[in-house]
């Protein structure tokens, strides 16, 4: 008996944690499931199963467009997070003056709540009364004002601010993984005739594959789940310029009153991100 108490005692010290977590996140995920195969609106409740049919916006031309939308802001968004990031994060790991001061100025992005940080780009960013537009005008950049938050370049704008907020991470964790690089690695290198490009292709790259392939997969889930800072900035508008995956599940449900379509909607999305951490396993084994 007292080595049955022994053994189960690991299992006692987590089960909180697991009934916690069972509430936080395993009711909902029910919920979910539940709503994406019924028909649910926010006033009735449950009215009757449907079986697929919320799942016909599959096959909807406009379900489509939101999705290439989403494509667009997910690439372009990691992409330039790791463009950006790679680049400030290579930068201050060199020994420049004011390089911890600098470190500490490029996290901040990262610290500002998405709801701060939206209405504050929403104000600077304003056609008439901007800060960006006044600096533009006043330094005779341009002649009149720009529509940032316009049909033409709301997408390009949200894709920016992703870009500003996202890349603090990457550059962190970058710097931290740096670290782990042995200085005999680099002074080998350049013995060997390896110049900078060549030692970053050849050497830095496959040294930091494991962080570049699990920070990519984080970022491109929190890209696709992101609504806050898109929804205060531009609403998924003008005319649905900016209405990407995660606008799409709130419109559906708190717009058109519909939870079971909001749900199924938000089933492809989690099936989608579970299949994107599959392949970051993959990865990371073929890397070990």
């Amino acid at each position: 008996m007292r080595n049955i108490g022994k053994k189960s005692l690991p299992y006692r010290y987590i089960l909180p944690a697991v009934i916690f977590l069972t509430i936080i996140f395993g009711i909902p995920l029910v919920n979910m499931i539940w709503y994406a195969f019924a028909d649910v609106d926010i006033m009735s409740g449950f009215k009757e199963w449907v079986g697929l049919k919320n799942f016909s916006f599959l096959i909807d031309p406009e379900f489509r467009k939101t999705l290439l939308r989403t494509l667009i802001w997910v690439i372009f968004g990691v992409a330039g997070i790791f463009i950006y990031g790679m680049s400030v994060a290579l930068a201050l790991n060199k020994p420049i003056p004011g390089r911890n001061l600098f470190r500490i100025l490029v996290i901040i992005p990262w610290l500002i709540p998405h709801a701060f940080a939206g209405t504050i780009w929403t104000w600077m960013l304003n056609s008439n009364t901007g800060l960006v537009n006044a600096v533009l005008m006043k330094t005779g950049l341009v002649s009149q004002p720009v529509s940032f938050l316009g049909e033409e370049l709301a997408m390009a704008t949200v894709i920016f601010i992703r870009i500003w907020k996202g890349a603090p991470f990457l550059i962190m964790s970058l710097l931290s993984a740096f670290q782990t690089i042995p200085v005999e690695v680099e002074e080998a290198a350049t013995i060997d005739g390896a110049g900078k490009i060549q030692y970053f292709r050849k050497v830095m790259v496959p040294l930091l594959k494991p962080v570049l392939v699990s920070s990519g997969i984080i970022l491109t889930a929190w890209t696709i789940t992101i609504f806050d800072i898109v929804y205060i900035i531009t609403k998924g508008g003008p005319s649905h310029a900016t209405e990407i995956l995660s606008i799409s599940i709130y419109n559906k449900a708190f717009i058109d009153n519909d939870l079971g379509a909001s749900a199924a909607i938000s089933l492809f999305a989690m099936v989608f991100i579970i299949v994107l951490g599959y392949l970051q396993m993959r990865s990371q084994n073929k890397v070990e």
